[in-house]
């Protein structure tokens, strides 16, 4: 059953859509067929040491079309690359595990950059991956068991030494898909980001739990890149980065969204934040009903971070019912221009408009920072409204003389801006805010005001 809070207007009426449509879309998925594929009947061992690759394979191609179902019973079956077929299910039942092999291998984890339908900054990364659907429909992954990538190998283990997220095999990777559902499995030790999913309509994550392990960076919990009519219910996700992550390297933008019911915890690593819009962002993050997440543990990161950088436009954000735990900032939102595009499209300023955040609360804050606002001169965040927000804040700073830097081009964060002159909020370059009943305390008494803006248009504070 839907259900949609009290004070939503006619201003949220894409949101009700959203909600919607991705309720028809999945209640009129085609029937599911009774046709099973078990992976032992075609070969498989299951026995935690042989490359169960090529049998595995065999199961999925024999299933792929028929909208049956691949199975793996009880057992630990070691894989590369397995790739996906359209109708079908691999169904991973409880006491199966899929063991990604350690192997840097190109017949394990071969390169292939991905085919997207508009120019993507993304082509160059995601090249390897542990289960792979491309150009797919009306596909499953379900079931109790677990999908361990073994991402501890030492050749996926120096980040820095390989530059990019190219070498390292994604556990779950769909491209320019549609229907895709993955829902109850265990996902955990990715060598990158866990799952990915690019230019995909229709997408539905539920009851997945997800560890990356306290390995390397850029290892993501969720990211969705480019997709439309996406559903994020009942995660919980700990990652080492950016625990759900929406990107946009393309025109196709993310749009029509409904994350809900989920606990992110960021493992107290200084890397990534909780939920996140960007860093890319190229296209757009149009649509999106966020409600009833737990934020916690970013150590020095925020737990909600909003940022146009590329061009993006950024409108109609609803972030409501959120419990913020442990994190060095509870929202950062940035509009910048950080001057990259794609071919063919020339560089560009974006957008941020109408972003609503409602019943929030913070507790045990690690940084002194406030939340930042903060756009560009010339081109405002628009129409930001702030209900029923209670922070109990860090405090304990006795100075407030501090300055602000403008954004200076490097990776954005909000903790790059440091402590600034205000203790729970600072706007810059904004147009339209309202802070509505909200409530902000410290813990240890800060001289410095709740409250600074500059170069803003309307404050409105009301009770």
């Amino acid at each position: 059953m839907l259900t949609f809070p009290h004070s939503m207007k006619k201003s949220n009426l894409n949101t009700l859509f959203v909600l919607l449509v991705l309720t028809c879309l999945w209640q009129c998925r085609p029937a599911e067929k009774n046709l099973v594929f078990n992976v032992v009947t075609y070969g498989a061992t299951g026995d935690g040491t042989t490359n169960d690759q090529k049998a595995i394979q065999q199961a999925i191609d024999a299933c792929a079309g028929s909208g049956g179902t691949v199975l793996f019973p009880p057992g630990t079956y070691v894989t590369g690359q397995l790739i996906l077929g359209s109708n079908m299910t691999l169904q991973v039942d409880s006491g199966a595990r899929i063991l990604g092999i350690q192997s840097d291998s190109e017949a394990a984890y071969p390169h292939h950059k991905i085919e997207t339908r508009y120019p993507n900054r993304m082509l160059e990364d995601c090249q390897r991956r542990l289960i792979y659907g491309n150009r797919v429909h009306n596909v499953r992954i379900t079931g109790k068991g677990v999908i361990d990538g073994q991402g501890d190998f030492e050749p996926w283990m120096h980040v820095k030494e390989l530059g990019t997220e190219k070498d390292r095999p994604s556990l779950i990777a769909f491209v320019a898909s549609s229907a895709i559902e993955v829902s109850n499995v265990t996902l955990i030790d990715p060598a990158c980001w866990t799952q990915v999913y690019i230019e995909c309509d229709s997408i539905l994550l539920q009851n997945l739990k997800v560890h990356t392990g306290n390995l390397t960076p850029n290892r993501d919990g969720i990211d969705i890149v480019d997709c439309h009519f996406v559903r994020i219910e009942g995660c919980s996700i700990q990652s080492e980065d950016d625990g759900i992550c929406f990107k946009s390297g393309s025109e196709y933008g993310c749009k029509n969204v409904v994350v809900k019911n989920c606990v992110v915890d960021k493992l107290h690593v200084n890397a990534g934040n909780c939920f996140k819009l960007g860093t890319d962002g190229l296209g757009s993050f149009m649509n999106f009903d966020v409600s009833g997440l737990t934020l916690k543990n970013a150590y020095q990161n925020s737990a909600i971070a909003i940022e146009s950088m590329d061009g993006a436009v950024v409108d109609n954000i609803h972030i409501r019912d959120c419990e913020i735990i442990n994190c060095g900032q509870a929202i950062f939102v940035l509009l910048a221009n950080r001057k990259r595009t794609v071919p063919d499209r020339l560089p560009r300023i974006g957008s941020i408009s109408n972003l609503w955040f409602q019943n929030l609360t913070g507790v045990g804050f690690t940084q002194q920072y406030p939340s930042i606002l903060t756009g560009i001169e010339g081109h405002h965040i628009q129409n930001v409204q702030f209900t029923n927000l209670n922070f109990q804040l860090k405090g304990g700073v006795k100075t407030n003389n501090q300055s602000t830097p403008e954004y200076d081009g490097s990776y954005p964060e909000g903790s790059k801006f440091g402590v600034t002159n205000a203790h729970a909020f600072y706007i810059r370059h904004t147009d339209q805010v309202t802070f509505t009943n909200c409530k902000f305390s410290v813990d240890t008494p800060d001289k410095r005001s709740w409250l600074v803006e500059e170069n803003v248009k309307e404050l409105h504070l009301k009770p």
